[in-house]
């Protein structure tokens, strides 16, 4: 995909698959502020006053860890100040720049998008509770004590079953990631 492709997925609307169906979509910035927000009012009977606003932590520190890092990164490539975040991704995606940056800010864009989506649209994955990585040797970690090893092995909500051969445990403790290829080692490896 391209800079300024990439550029275009995160501000303008764009054609996206929509429950299989191809469908028309904001864009995922705008998609990111929604999240942030949503607001809901009472129904006490009569007091139209009851109005709570809810905000998504986790999408409101995105959003800020992504317009801080676009505004500086701008900055740091045009030598001036930035202007909205969502002007900076349109000319960053719109300039010529040299090899590093172009790589730098698709590199970042693409990372941008998948984080959204993400959020957004979480992958159904299949915890496996109580089994220690093989790399970091953790079952859980953080304060919250969650689950380290995840099994992407679902195509859908519907939990329809891709082929094995696309199955990936991944370790959200050390960010190691096993794929087709590497799980006969880890199945030798959980099985000891």
């Amino acid at each position: 995909m391209t800079l300024r492709s990439l550029a275009q997925e995160l501000t303008e609307p764009h054609l996206t698959m929509i429950g299989g169906r191809i469908g028309k979509a904001p864009g995922l910035l705008t998609e990111l502020r929604e999240a942030v927000s949503g607001s809901t009012s009472g129904d006490g009977g009569g007091s139209a006053s009851k109005v709570g606003i809810l905000v998504n932590a986790s999408a409101l520190d995105l959003l800020n860890a992504i317009e801080v890092e676009v505004r500086s990164s701008f900055a740091d490539r045009h030598g001036q100040g930035a202007p909205t975040l969502e002007k900076c991704i349109e000319l960053i995606g719109e300039g010529e720049h040299p090899t590093e940056w172009q790589e730098y800010f698709a590199g970042r864009f693409t990372g941008y998008r998948d984080q959204i989506n993400g959020l957004l649209r979480p992958k159904k994955m299949r915890r496996l509770d109580g089994v220690a990585c093989p790399s970091c040797g953790l079952s859980m970690f953080g304060e919250e004590r969650s689950t380290c090893l995840y099994l992407d092995c679902y195509l859908n909500e519907d939990k329809e079953l891709k082929h094995i051969s696309e199955w990936q445990v991944h370790c959200q403790s050390c960010n190691a990631t096993w794929v087709h290829g590497d799980m006969q080692w880890l199945l030798v490896a959980l099985g000891q």
